[in-house]
């Protein structure tokens, strides 16, 4: 696995690529801050598997640098792990927002840190890093994208706030550790999602999927929120706002419905082109047990899901 690191303390460096090298890992680059760092990525033959980016840099910060990378074409889904002594919810918002895979904070558990790396080493065996080609409308030939399944998770891209799941996760994990509080998990689901999938042009489905998700990203009630697609025609995500009440909640859902209701879907497929969405009441997250947490956020799906056949709140 070929990795920069890239942070502005000798010390850190060193130590990094010591350990790196501890596990296995020696084709290993540094760098001493965002600016070395940006020439020694546009040189690079062959790319960078893995980037391992401090925050707190002079002149140019770590989550402006991942930001400039994931705009790169063959970077976009490369794994970028945040290592860095701020630990507060700003700053690992700022990370994630920018891009980020996951967040370590120093001083760095060099148990956990080999573990993290292994698991993205794990990963990148298996393709999970490689951007889905359906995420391209039409190849070069102008033929119809590969078909993504129905129920896999995808980076959608171009929705305000939006990561991808796995990202989402360990968001979700990192400030589970923390013990940061006042966080709620909501689910929207398309109605009749796998009918869509099934009958539509791959370009298609994937349109009613950016434009739904924008739509909700536009609506929510949710503050400091990040949104994902979790496959299956379900949108779940994280916000700040932990009171959200039942009736502004449903509130946000029919202004969602009514967005949705005016836009036109162009369909070649013959299906009607009206899209719904519903959700479930958001749940509020323990800031204490990621594991629990992450179980909260995937029954918010659950909810939405059961929403789309029962569309009373009175029921929920």
């Amino acid at each position: 696995m070929k990795i920069l690191v890239v942070d502005d303390d000798p010390m850190v460096l060193e130590v990094l690529k010591h350990s790196l090298g501890i596990s296995g890992y020696n084709d290993v680059t540094v760098a001493h801050g965002a600016a070395e760092a940006s020439q020694i990525i546009a040189k690079a033959n062959p790319a960078f598997e893995c980037f391992l980016l401090d925050m707190s840099m002079p002149e140019i910060e770590g989550d402006d640098l991942c930001y400039w990378v994931r705009q790169l074409p063959q970077y976009a889904s490369t794994p970028i792990l945040m290592v860095t002594a701020l630990a507060n919810k700003r700053d690992i918002d700022r990370a994630f927002a920018a891009g980020a895979s996951d967040y370590i904070t120093k001083p760095i558990d060099m148990s956990d840190f080999g573990m993290r790396i292994q698991q993205i080493d794990r990963k990148i065996s298996q393709n999970a890093f490689k951007a889905p080609s359906s995420i391209s409308l039409l190849d070069k030939q102008n033929q119809e994208p590969d078909r993504i399944e129905f129920s896999k998770a995808v980076h959608l891209g171009g929705i305000t706030g939006e990561v991808d799941l796995a990202s989402l996760e360990n968001y979700l994990f990192q400030l589970s550790r923390k013990g940061i509080e006042g966080l709620s998990a909501f689910a929207f689901t398309i109605v009749d999602a796998a009918k869509f999938h099934f009958v539509c042009p791959t370009e298609e489905y994937l349109g009613i999927l950016k434009s739904t998700g924008q739509i909700i990203s536009d609506h929510l009630a949710a503050s400091g929120f990040f949104l994902s697609y979790a496959g299956g025609g379900s949108f779940v995500g994280v916000g700040q706002n932990s009171n959200i009440r039942h009736d502004e909640w449903e509130n946000t859902e029919q202004c969602v419905l009514d967005a949705l209701a005016k836009v036109s879907f162009p369909s070649r497929s013959g299906l009607p082109s009206k899209i719904q969405a519903y959700s479930g009441v958001p749940l509020r997250l323990n800031g204490k047990y990621g594991e629990k947490s992450l179980d909260i956020l995937f029954r918010t799906i659950v909810e939405a899901e059961e929403r789309c056949g029962t569309t009373s709140w009175a029921q929920v």
